[in-house]
């Protein structure tokens, strides 16, 4: 007797449903703290395809680094300065005034790049969004029953593969 591969395709569906949701509510919760100045961490926030594992089904969600820091306050530790180009967009979208050493606002951002490389940098306070949008979008699916309808379709087909392939059961 073979084995007939477990087929996953209704809860992969609605896993990705959900981590898309996630995505949405990451980027919503972003905005909400003031979090979402350039945009950049928004965007680069990502829904990688489902993976089906022995015991489990992984839908990868990545972003960039810093929003680790954005998250929790960490700190920034020295010795690699941020992209200038970065800072000058944040100077600008900041309205910040460059300081009357600085004859323009590349140099001052050069010289924020070039402290924060040196001295590292720390968030003042922590601008949660990962666990939020989690804890929003895990109560939406949970009080929804959509996953678990998709678990059950999932389950309910791979009963039937199994009990039409297997030799001298009724209906074979």
């Amino acid at each position: 007797m073979s084995l007939i591969p477990v087929e996953y395709l209704a809860t992969t569906e609605e896993l990705t449903k959900i981590a898309n949701s996630y995505k949405e509510e990451a980027i919503i919760k972003l905005t909400e703290n003031g979090s979402n100045v350039t945009g950049k961490l928004a965007a680069s926030i990502r829904v990688q395809p489902a993976r089906v594992e022995p015991d489990r089904i992984v839908i990868p969600v990545t972003m960039l680094k810093y929003g680790d820091y954005v998250d929790d306050g960490a700190e920034r530790g020295r010795g690699k300065q941020p992209p200038v180009q970065d800072i000058i967009r944040w100077v600008q979208q900041k309205r910040i005034s460059v300081p009357k050493q600085f004859k323009s606002v590349d140099q001052f951002a050069w010289a924020i790049a070039y402290n924060i490389g040196k001295s590292g940098q720390r968030f003042k306070r922590a601008r949660p969004f990962i666990e939020p949008a989690l804890n929003t979008v895990r109560q939406q699916y949970v009080d929804s029953g959509r996953l678990a309808e998709a678990v059950a379709i999932d389950l309910d087909r791979n009963i039937q593969l199994n009990i039409n392939n297997t030799p001298g059961l009724i209906g074979n």
